[in-house]
């Protein structure tokens, strides 16, 4: 039973996850080429953002630096594309996985820490695993602490009752936010009543805010962060995957309660993980009846361990985890958005749409995606909509070859071609090295 556990704990070590996907996995190029130009790659943006940073003098220097780098990269990058590289998603994740460098933190490691985000309002706790190393991605846990009608739990606090000195922390790096004191987030905000975007804004800024500081500082594996809800939180924790579910390889709700306010098909593709008690599962039954419904195969249920908040689940949580990855390309994605602001999903983004306060409920925003690589044919159902785009690789379709994009009945036939610049400025400005898409489509839905 020791060692079913202990090997169970270890596969959440950092190791080198391969996202799930559909098409073009094929390799072309060999390990040894991979990792040559995944190192100049990892090299040249080091020296575009040291050139982006510099001033004066120093910056003539980086920009030498730079052109040095980049036409090493580029000269190498050529003869694999001559090759078809660029059609390979094998060769592209291998080559841009872990393609960011970090520095070595400012503090020590194995304890939880309490940081700010300067000239911020934000502040959060911060653990690394004592043996960790800025070259390596490693399981991350974005952690919102629980607490009472607006009083939230301090991250050092809740960070001992959930996760402290458990197996789990042998390898996962852990971040949780100081949530606004004063301000309730699972509350479903009413965006007609004056003040309530202002409100969102300031669980969103304290939540992804402060997160996208460690995500830039740490060496985060971007295709295994973990979403961990308290009591008060889950249903913040539920609405704010919602908004991101391409974020997130899993979302864990401690105490869950229903969530039928919010419209939830964007999680068709994200594992949930519900922690039930005698007291709570009344709510996990209709929580789970829901998402069978909208979300099916997607809900587990784990009988917790000991007194809420579960310290003594952390193995079996962990056991969960550790076959769970992020798909960024899915061949059928269903955007149904919660706010007018966020309305993307994976590949595809609402460009314009109806507004979601001013729509019945029957009429809001709403498309169903469907990528058919066989058939090399996207079909698109949507209502509300008016323009969107749909970023697309050789996960998805063939863009060798003609395909085909059917919009609510409508077909058009199209060819594209992959552009890597396009591809690698996507991917710098999300700083997720997970998201490769090499053509950008965009079209409007016909008119009936």
């Amino acid at each position: 039973m020791f060692l079913a556990l202990t090997l169970s704990l270890l596969s959440l070590a950092p190791q080198k996850p391969a996202e799930a996907s559909q098409g073009g996995e094929k390799v072309i190029l060999s390990a040894r080429d991979q990792k040559s130009l995944g190192d100049k790659l990892r090299k040249y943006l080091d020296a575009e953002i040291a050139y982006d940073q510099a001033e004066g003098k120093a910056r003539e220097k980086a920009a030498k630096a730079r052109r040095k780098n980049k036409q090493k990269f580029e000269t190498d990058w050529k003869k694999a594309e001559d090759k078809g590289a660029m059609r390979s998603m094998g060769d592209l994740r291998a080559i841009f996985y872990n393609c960011f460098t970090n520095s070595k933190p400012d503090h020590g490691n194995g304890r939880m820490y309490a940081r700010k985000v300067k000239d911020r309002p934000w502040e959060y706790g911060i653990f690394v695993p004592k043996k960790y190393s800025v070259k390596t991605p490693w399981t991350t846990l974005l952690v919102l602490p629980d607490g009472k009608g607006g009083t939230w739990t301090k991250p050092a606090d809740y960070f001992t009752k959930v996760w402290e000195k458990t197996e789990p922390m042998a390898s996962c790096i852990v971040h949780i936010p100081l949530l606004p004191q004063g301000l309730e987030m699972d509350q479903v905000p009413d965006y007609s009543r004056e003040g309530a975007e202002q409100e969102e804004d300031r669980r969103l800024g304290a939540v992804f805010g402060s997160f996208g500081y460690t995500i830039n500082n740490y060496n985060v594996a971007r295709s295994q962060v973990f979403l961990d809800c308290g009591r008060e939180t889950c249903g913040y924790g539920t609405r704010l995957a919602t908004v991101f579910p391409e974020r997130f390889a899993g979302l864990i709700l401690r105490d869950p309660i229903e969530v039928d306010d919010i419209r939830i098909g964007s999680l068709m593709n994200l594992p949930v993980l519900l922690l039930k008690t005698k007291d709570n599962a009344a709510k996990v039954a209709a929580f789970q009846k829901r998402f069978d419904e909208k979300c099916p195969g997607m809900v587990t249920v784990l009988d917790a361990k000991g007194a809420y908040p579960h310290l003594e689940s952390a193995a079996d949580i962990a056991e969960w985890m550790k076959d769970k990855k992020r798909n960024m390309s899915p061949a059928k994605v269903v955007l149904e958005p919660n706010h007018d602001r966020f309305n993307r999903a994976y590949w595809v983004d609402i460009l314009r749409a109806d507004s979601l306060q001013a729509t019945a409920a029957d009429e809001k925003p709403r498309m169903e995606v469907t990528a058919d690589r066989e058939a090399n044919r996207i079909t698109i159902d949507c209502r509300g909509v008016e323009r969107f785009e749909l970023l697309l690789n050789d996960d998805l379709l063939d863009l060798d070859k003609e395909f085909t994009i059917v919009v609510n009945g409508k077909a058009i036939k199209e060819t594209r071609g992959r552009s890597f610049l396009d591809m690698k400025n996507r991917m710098i400005e999300r700083n997720d090295w997970g998201y490769l898409f090499s053509v950008r489509y965009v079209t409007s839905v016909p008119k009936e």
